[in-house]
């Protein structure tokens, strides 16, 4: 009876491990997945630039809190891209594009990557759960 319930909550500390792992995997894949989603709207922002004929677009500049300027972009044939850790970049539309169209797949890696560690510990959390049922017959 004893060894049972040291089975028992070697099992049940085994699965608040799991169930925090498994809580920072979803945590991560939620920025994973916010992080692509902003840098695929930046790309859809400039591909959508390409077709404009106008000289000069008129656009509107966010300032935060729902506020904005009204602006003109006044070249419109290169973008400066963030490179990280601070740095940004002139680049054209195009490698702007390109550039933007790697990180995406980066992102892409990055949360099938996190969704199979979930899922490794989605089943481990299952298994631990059985074994527990098993040991409470």
């Amino acid at each position: 009876m004893a060894e049972r319930n040291e089975k028992l909550e070697k099992l049940a500390y085994e699965y608040q491990l799991l169930q925090a792992q498994a809580q920072l995997l979803s945590q991560n894949l939620e920025l994973l997945t916010l992080g692509r989603n902003e840098f695929s709207a930046v790309k859809e922002t400039l591909e959508s630039l390409k077709g404009v004929e106008d000289e000069k677009p008129e656009v509107l500049i966010p300032l935060g809190a729902g506020s904005f300027l009204r602006g003109l972009i006044v070249d419109k044939e290169n973008a400066i891209v963030s490179v990280g850790s601070g740095y940004a970049v002139q680049k054209s539309l195009e490698d702007a594009v390109e550039y933007l169209s790697k990180r995406i797949r980066d992102y892409d890696e990055a949360i099938a990557k996190t969704q199979e560690a979930l899922r490794a510990v989605d089943v481990q959390l299952r298994d631990l759960a059985k074994r527990a049922q098993e040991l409470q017959k």
